[in-house]
């Protein structure tokens, strides 16, 4: 035998039905309390779909958790917060930083060798003019597709 006990309006509300109902056949002498409880043995022997209306009240519940917790995972998954959007974006900049300092330090090195290239073809023979003035040409020529 089934000893929990449930207040009125619960009971009410489990069995999708109104107080007064209840009410109404505890007058008559169909359902018995006691301190303004009812027994769910009672219910189920006056009510018959009030052990299927319990169940399918807590699988509602059950399920509108589920859904609630999947949803929430869900949107946790794909919505970084601030924090680690910050930390994202202090990363990109630090990059980004890091890559400007190599471009310049190439540019550097390309204006060194273009230099040193000018340096060499003054003393060099005709042939070696010809040789360093295509490098040079080659090199002015990538210079320009970086910018």
């Amino acid at each position: 035998m089934n000893k929990k006990v449930l207040t009125i309006a619960k009971a009410a509300k489990q069995l999708g039905i109104g107080r007064k109902e209840i009410q109404q056949k505890i007058q008559s002498g169909a359902l018995e309390t006691f301190e303004g409880k009812v027994s769910l043995a009672e219910l189920e022997t006056v009510f018959p779909g009030a052990t299927q209306m319990e169940t399918s009240s807590i699988m509602e519940k059950m399920e509108f958790i589920k859904d609630n917790a999947y949803a929430n995972r869900v949107q946790a998954a794909h919505i970084p917060d601030a924090y680690t959007l910050m930390g994202q974006v202090q990363k990109l900049r630090l990059e980004m930083k890091m890559a400007r300092e190599e471009k310049m330090a190439h540019l550097r090195l390309i204006t060194e060798l273009t230099n040193s290239l000018r340096e060499m073809q003054k003393s060099c023979d005709n042939n070696q003019k010809v040789l360093i003035g295509n490098l040079l040409q080659l090199i002015a020529k990538g210079s320009q597709k970086q910018l």
